[in-house]
């Protein structure tokens, strides 16, 4: 899936931004004792389809250890705004796409739809992260490989 994104830095510029749909039940153990989905379950929702975002471009956790090295895309920020609420049995939708790239992080926003109706918006902003040459205990950030930006395209 794609959509247009208005680029910041020329307004008269569109870019085509890839999009990722990740379809959720939300089951009984998702929600609260009202039935309305539990804040934190959204959070766990944007992760999965960060993960799985990813996936579908070739770019799965696995294969960016053993290629780059990376030891994951740490979450160094992460926000939501909460537009109305989802119940138990609802059938929702988390379109993601990365909405910046910088040279170490990236962001990626998130939008959760109920029949069709925006219900929830946030983001997350995670870093390209390896181990440390001097402490390999320790993460680093590193710059971001162009032809992982590419596959995003």
């Amino acid at each position: 899936m794609y959509a247009r994104a208005q680029s910041s830095h020329h307004p008269r510029n569109l870019t085509i931004v890839k999009t990722f749909r990740y379809n959720v039940i939300v089951h009984w153990g998702d929600t609260d004792p009202a039935k309305i989905v539990f804040y934190p379950n959204y959070f766990i929702w944007f992760d999965e389809s960060t993960r799985l975002f990813w996936d579908s471009v070739g770019l799965d956790w696995d294969s960016l250890g053993k290629r780059y090295n990376v030891l994951g895309l740490p979450i160094v920020e992460a926000q939501a705004r909460f537009l109305s609420p989802s119940k138990f049995r609802d059938e929702i939708a988390v379109e993601s796409q990365i909405t910046e790239w910088n040279a170490k992080t990236f962001k990626i926003s998130h939008a959760v739809l109920n029949k069709g109706q925006r219900v929830v918006e946030g983001y997350e902003i995670r870093v390209w992260a390896v181990p440390r040459p001097d402490d390999p205990g320790r993460l680093k950030a590193m710059p971001i490989p162009a032809e992982v930006k590419a596959a995003f395209e």
